[in-house]
């Protein structure tokens, strides 16, 4: 039996519960690497398909840009009946999943993360799996393969006490940002059983995250250590450090989270007179020119969506778009409301509530945005 609309909360941890459940359904091959392709990896949108006029509209759409869609509570079977139309792969929720949650995946969706992999991988260069290191060697001299346990963590963790660092054996040596070490990671009882190993977040410069995560596990790998944790602030599979991370010699399982950006939206969903959440949303990144998008394309498939009433939340915008998110809001023929949330569940949290015309919008936006920064769209006024 599907649950009620009640039990399954849109943005809440059951989306990524269950892509990471399926992650391993879908793979690319580069560079001799199999990397799995999670669902929800490089934005997506999600969907109660109650309305089926506008959320199936919503939902070809979507697939027509390339975005995988999540169906939750399909009583209906709307999300295999799409996957056929459009000729995209179906992942139906896991036999044994408590989520009732199914994936929509399109062509298009694949051939852009396996570019995007293949990008990242190559600006990395060649490198060679490390030699002759303590902690068991392989065959020829090589290390075992490392096990990478990337854990999701944020403000639902403080809550888990000690069971939030579950997945990790005690004594792991643990690869963290600064960001996640001073505002979750130190705050979890127990955290001492573990050896941080601390690295500072870029807003900026998102490659860069990637690329000194990957040394610091080169380098604990070397050293010995085959089983190691990595803590990722939100989700670990979606806009994250898992994106191009190279997987020679290396196993990385995950443990879900939710994005923070989401979560800051969740939380200031609160300001609406109606819940923004309620039907369907899509969940984007700002920074098109990180992900190879043309800014045509994102201009595009943001006024498509806010057009159908979609509610968006577009993150990484430290650097984002603010004039192509404008222009999308000017095109699409409706008044929105917006809520810019700037360094959410930190101390320099702040909240700017931007209304009416894109011209009214844009006086609004701060110059310092913050570094972490998320924006959120919807219909209906502010309370």
């Amino acid at each position: 039996m599907i649950a009620s609309s009640a039990s399954t909360s849109l943005v809440g941890m059951g989306v990524f519960r269950a892509a990471a459940d399926v992650r391993h359904l879908q793979s690319v091959n580069v560079a001799s690497e199999t990397h799995p392709l999670s669902p929800v990896s490089g934005g997506f949108i999600a969907i109660r398909p109650q309305g089926f006029k506008e959320d199936m509209t919503a939902a070809l759409g979507a697939l027509g840009w390339g975005r995988p869609v999540a169906f939750v509570e399909d009583a209906c079977g709307l999300a295999e009946f799409t996957a056929a139309a459009t000729e995209s792969e179906y992942l139906p929720a896991a036999e044994d999943s408590a989520e009732p949650i199914a994936f929509v995946v399109p062509a298009l969706f694949r051939s852009r993360r396996a570019a995007s992999i293949a990008r990242r991988l190559d600006r990395l260069g060649t490198i060679a799996p490390p030699l002759g290191a303590p902690g068991g060697q392989g065959v020829g001299g090589r290390l075992k393969s490392q096990s990478v346990q990337a854990v999701g963590v944020g403000p639902w963790t403080l809550d888990a006490g000690e069971d939030a660092l579950g997945p990790l054996a005690a004594g792991w040596h643990v690869v963290m940002t600064d960001w996640t070490h001073r505002h979750t990671f130190t705050r979890i009882p127990g955290h001492d059983r573990f050896v941080p190993h601390v690295l500072p977040y870029r807003y900026g410069d998102f490659d860069q995250n990637i690329d000194q995560v990957n040394e610091a596990l080169r380098e604990l790998h070397a050293g010995g250590h085959n089983h190691v944790g990595l803590l990722v602030e939100g989700n670990p599979d979606t806009y994250d450090v898992l994106d191009g991370l190279p997987l020679t010699d290396r196993e990385v399982h995950v443990t879900p989270g939710v994005p923070i950006g989401l979560l800051a939206a969740a939380q200031a969903a609160r300001h609406f007179r109606n819940n923004p959440f309620a039907r369907s949303f899509a969940y984007l990144s700002g920074l098109h020119g990180r992900h190879s998008l043309p800014p045509q394309q994102f201009l595009g498939e943001l006024t498509s969506y806010l057009a159908a009433g979609i509610t968006c939340v577009l993150v990484e915008m430290h650097k984002g778009d603010v004039e192509l998110a404008l222009e999308a809001i000017r095109l699409c023929g409706k008044e929105k409301s917006a809520v810019l949330m700037s360094d959410y569940f930190s101390s320099e949290e702040e909240t700017f509530f931007l209304h009416g015309t894109p011209e009214g919008l844009r006086e609004g936006f701060p110059a310092d945005r913050g570094g972490l920064s998320s924006l959120l769209i919807a219909d209906g006024g502010l309370r």
